[in-house]
């Protein structure tokens, strides 16, 4: 019997090992050859172990693998196999292909909120949902100048909010958060709001929570993992804020058709519905028009067209408090363009290259979203020589590219001179990507230069930015874990102009 009995454990053994070896053979046999490299990691929770005990923030521990593993680095964050992408080339050359246009699988919004919009779609439903939200900002002269005045409109209550203030120091958060939300909401609700309304600002801080909570490269979002894992606090947290986000959506839309007014402007809600009116009555099914899909279009926008303007003026804030010379640099462009009798305009831009210089250095030293949006893989590919698998998550590092050393000298500087030529006028860079690069690309880029370009010269044409007196030095501290990389918040003093 003792020795039935050893032979049974002996067995019961032998086929555990054999199943561990089984396992490991066909991972072995399903990995592709010549994969890209990178890290070995942990059991279950892959490398991120790693990236969290080696501190920093994970676009910058992504960067630092390429001294070791190259440009093309593969990552495993808790049973999400990614490629990591660096390095202007690299990325140009993937994202210039249409296999690489699709998004992994959004788990926990779809849980919580089944339906698709543009962001996190894939396949034939993003063409058709890209193609109407395109559609619609075009109708609504979203990027054209006839636009412009909706954001002059905007900017102008916002001089006003922080006039009141009288030169004293304040947090600009608040009040930037709702000027640059209003302007997204003429093109989704057809209004603006005022500041003291409490639907706008339940969303206002719905979507600041979701930004927050999210957290840098979305892992939970995407993780095959961590979205069944809602026992964890971080996790439940992340879901409550997705809840409450599309619920405020949602809310505002249900209101949209009972608060109709004589001053009322078509919106995308509008042309959403009667362009669905229309194809039910013709009998054609349209998946961009799917019901469900309308709190995602308008999530899409307003959160892409809100939290991220709003953000990169802030940084262009506190870089303007610690470089007074830059600052009085821009005003007297200004000041020579408008002659102080006027607001700038954006038909001034030619004129106005240092500040056009100015902005795209904030927009790169900011770098409010260093590692942009995941994409997915359609069909087996390669990408610099290696070979990726159909289904691969693919990120890229835009931090890494805008503080390249082998790109900009010395980069952790603040120098708009690098978009500027020798004659002093203005140059882009292609290796500049703050909106992204390829097919996917931002969909609201023209808007949002637009908006930083009108609310930045506003503010610069009637105030001087100076650092508070009760603040020691300015502070260039990032949010933790937020999605989107963003100053902590911060004091500033407006000084009107003569």
């Amino acid at each position: 019997m003792e020795i039935l009995a050893a032979l049974t454990v002996l067995d019961v053994r032998t086929i555990l090992l054999g199943i561990a070896v089984f396992l490991v053979v066909l991972r072995f046999l399903r990995r592709p050859r010549n994969p890209p490299p990178g890290p070995w990691g942990w059991p279950f929770l892959g490398n991120l172990p790693q990236l969290m005990l080696s501190g920093g923030e994970m676009h910058e521990n992504f960067s630092k693998l390429t001294a070791r593993y190259g440009n093309v680095v593969s990552i495993n964050l808790a049973g999400m196999s990614m490629v990591v992408l660096h390095g202007h080339n690299t990325v140009k050359e993937a994202f210039s292909r249409q296999q690489l246009s699709d998004r992994p699988p959004a788990y926990m919004t779809t849980m919580v909120a089944p339906g698709h919009g543009f962001l996190a779609s894939s396949g034939e439903n993003w063409v058709e949902l890209r193609r109407f939200s395109m559609t619609v900002l075009k109708k609504l002269g979203v990027g054209k100048s006839a636009f412009e005045q909706n954001i002059v409109t905007e900017a102008e209550i916002f001089l006003e909010e922080v006039q009141k203030h009288g030169g004293e120091a304040f947090d600009p958060k608040p009040a930037l958060g709702n000027a640059v939300g209003n302007i997204i909401s003429m093109v989704v609700f057809g209004k603006r709001f005022q500041y003291t309304d409490p639907s706008f600002k339940r969303l206002q801080q719905a979507n600041s929570d979701l930004a927050l909570q999210a957290g840098a490269g979305s892992v939970f979002e995407f993780s095959p993992v961590f979205n069944k894992l809602t026992m964890l606090p971080f996790v439940r947290s992340y879901a409550a804020s997705l809840r409450n986000y599309y619920g405020q959506i949602n809310q505002l839309i249900a209101e949209h058709s009972k608060e109709k007014s004589a001053d009322h402007q078509e919106d995308l809600i509008d042309i959403f519905l009667s362009e669905r009116k229309i194809k039910e009555e013709q009998g054609v099914e349209n998946a961009a028009l799917r019901p469900r899909n309308l709190q995602h279009i308008v999530g899409d926008l307003f959160g892409a067209g809100s939290e991220t303007t709003a953000t990169s003026l802030r940084w262009g804030m506190l870089y303007m408090m610690a470089y007074p010379e830059i600052q009085t640099r821009v005003q007297k462009e200004l000041d020579d363009v408008t002659a102080r009798n006027r607001l700038p305009r954006i038909a001034d831009k030619p004129e106005l290259p240092y500040t056009e210089a100015v902005l795209c250095e904030i927009q790169r030293i900011g770098t409010i979203s260093p590692l942009g949006l995941p994409h997915a893989t359609t069909e087996d590919t390669t990408i610099a020589g290696y070979n990726i698998p159909k289904g691969m998550t693919l990120m890229y590092n835009i931090w890494h590219n805008h503080f390249d050393p082998l790109v900009w000298e010395e980069p952790e500087k603040f120098r708009p001179e690098r978009f500027l030529d020798g004659d002093g006028k203005f140059r882009s860079r292609e290796e500049f990507m703050p909106f992204g690069t390829g097919r996917r690309m931002c969909l609201g880029e023209h808007l949002a230069k637009m908006e930083l370009f009108v609310f930045f010269t506003y503010l610069l044409h009637h105030f001087t930015m100076k650092k508070p007196d009760h603040v020691p030095a300015v502070s260039f501290e990032v949010e933790q874990n937020s999605s989107l990389r963003a100053p902590q918040n911060f004091d500033i003093c407006l000084i009107a102009r003569d």
